[in-house]
């Protein structure tokens, strides 16, 4: 019976030129090239699916995303040297509430059109706080680029790290915008009052502006403490679920790096004399990789903030 071959030789005839493979790495071959061209775009459509139907059709977003941002908050504080803030659920109502206003009435906007402020949707949820924020979002389809635009923007990272802030809050809901269907997030960021505070005059809150569509809302009151829960962190299945172009982009990534890698090994071992299979196989893997990855830039947009 003959012996069977260890997986070290299949990887090394399937990724590195030598004398068993006639120097042309398996990886370009016609059934391979095929295999892994075909494999982006199942990918690609996986990522268009979930983006353009099951994000806006189901409710699927709002049972990923708020763990996500949550773990993804958290991480940026911890980094500054914060404590991390705990999910509430009087705050996430809030947000809820405020989350389906805008999707019910087209706007995006701290206020809305028939002038209810932020505080509004804290107040019917019964939430009695001593500081509260409130981040917005809109036309996203990855935690991740949500998380990372309101860092980027000097008044929404100001609610993200400020110290004061203990409970966060979120509310997605799907709407038309612009036009379009998309999916609104609405981030509330709080400290709650003390049990025993006194009640104070409330100070109107103000809203502070900062280039292109982004702001960010401080506003302080006192009223009765409230209970807080501590979510568990998402694993990193949920992470990746709510993150689906970056997923997209770091499959396509490490992809990309190793058919770079099998490419330059041969370039070395044959020189300017390569095989054909390499030089089309390479050619029509980099134009796929390339490809879906613009395809998922341009289908993602630009965050909008507010």
């Amino acid at each position: 019976m003959a012996q069977r071959k260890p997986l070290t030789h299949h990887l090394c005839d399937y990724f590195f030129p030598h004398s068993r493979n006639n120097h042309c790495p398996n990886l370009f071959s016609v059934t391979s090239v095929v295999a892994l061209a075909l494999a982006i775009i199942v990918f690609e459509a996986g990522y268009l699916v979930q983006t353009k139907v099951v994000f806006l059709k189901t409710d699927f977003l709002a049972s990923v995303l708020p763990g996500a941002l949550v773990a993804l908050t958290n991480q940026d504080r911890v980094a500054l040297g914060l404590s991390g803030v705990t999910e509430n659920p009087l705050l996430d109502k809030a947000a809820q509430a405020a989350a389906e206003d805008m999707a019910a009435n087209g706007y995006f906007a701290h206020n809305s059109p028939d002038g209810k402020t932020p505080w509004y949707w804290l107040d019917q949820s019964g939430y009695k706080y001593s500081y509260a924020g409130q981040n917005l979002a809109v036309n996203f389809t990855d935690s991740e680029n949500v998380e990372t635009a309101w860092m980027n923007s000097p008044t929404h990272r100001a609610n993200i790290v400020k110290p004061h802030y203990t409970q966060v809050g979120f509310g997605t809901a799907n709407g038309i915008y612009e036009g379009k269907e998309t999916t609104f997030v609405v981030e509330f960021f709080a400290t709650p009052a003390e049990i025993a505070a006194v009640p104070a005059e409330v100070k109107p809150p103000q809203e502070q502006v900062s280039g292109g569509q982004t702001s960010a809302i401080p506003a302080q009151v006192l009223g009765s403490q409230i209970s807080t829960q501590t979510p568990a962190s998402p694993n990193w299945f949920a992470r990746m679920l709510a993150s689906p172009q970056r997923t997209l982009a770091n499959i396509l990534t490490i992809l990309l790096a190793v058919i770079a890698i099998s490419f330059i090994t041969v370039f070395f071992v044959r020189g300017r004399n390569q095989h054909r299979n390499v030089i089309i196989g390479g050619a029509l893997l980099l134009m796929c990789i390339i490809g879906a990855l613009l395809i998922s830039s341009v289908v993602s947009g630009a965050v909008q903030l507010n």
